[in-house]
């Protein structure tokens, strides 16, 4: 079996010296074998831990995942070691969607603001009231992929044919359905679920002796979002 100092398996794995005395301090490394001068010594297992901490860091996984997985691993069957890793790979594509998701709305607020700017004269002088004092805005975007949107779409109509009543609001739209339990939970199940994929929706549910109403706001630019989502052709 081979054997290394510290400068050669940081030659080897890419991970600088201190970072490979780090690993060791957290658990990630077993405590190496020392020569009589107090040197470290690592050997192949070593290396190849290493090149497993490699590719999970390349996965964007966390620390503590990658301690988890890691010691899976030492164990030495690749059952549970990738069964842990399809759990996390999981939660981590759903991180991303987000992320992706929340960048793609930043992206859509910060091109809402430039065009803003670009219409507006600049002022004497930079102060409230002046383009550059602009605040972001809720965007007008939908986080779906395009292959759910379809579903969504569907699930809404669904309900909307239910409605009984529709008022336009200044702000969005306001519609009744007829105070049944099981339909109103799925309205607003699907009102929770439309509100986590395009914020600048917001529900308010209200009950009276005519039944459950539903009204829907929505910033001006987003009006023609809501006539298409709650078209009086929905309404009875």
């Amino acid at each position: 079996m081979s054997a290394y100092g510290i400068s050669e398996l940081a030659r080897r794995t890419g991970f600088a010296p201190s970072t490979l005395r780090y690993y060791e301090s957290v658990g990630l490394l077993p405590d190496p074998a020392r020569t009589d001068a107090g040197y470290r010594v690592y050997d192949d297992t070593a290396l190849e831990r290493l090149g497993f901490i490699a590719r999970a860091k390349q996965m964007g996984l966390a620390l503590d995942d990658i301690a988890e997985l890691v010691a899976l691993w030492a164990d030495g069957p690749c059952a549970p070691v990738h069964e842990r890793l399809r759990v996390l790979l999981d939660d981590k594509v759903s991180e991303v969607r987000s992320q992706l998701g929340e960048l793609n709305g930043f992206s859509v607020q910060l091109e809402h603001l430039r065009a803003s700017l670009a219409a507006i004269e600049p002022a004497d002088r930079c102060g409230p009231g002046c383009g550059c004092d602009t605040e972001l805005s809720s965007p007008i975007v939908c986080t779906l992929s395009q292959d759910e949107r379809p579903d969504r779409a569907n699930a809404w109509t669904e309900v909307l044919d239910r409605a009984v009543e529709r008022e336009t609001t200044a702000t969005g739209v306001r519609l009744r359905f007829d105070a049944d339990p099981e339909l109103v939970a799925n309205v607003a199940d699907l009102a929770v679920r439309e509100a986590d994929c395009c914020a600048f929706f917001a529900f308010t549910f209200t009950v009276d002796a005519r039944g459950v109403w539903l009204t829907v706001d929505a910033p001006p630019d987003a009006r023609p979002v809501v006539d298409a989502l709650f078209a009086t052709s929905h309404v009875r």
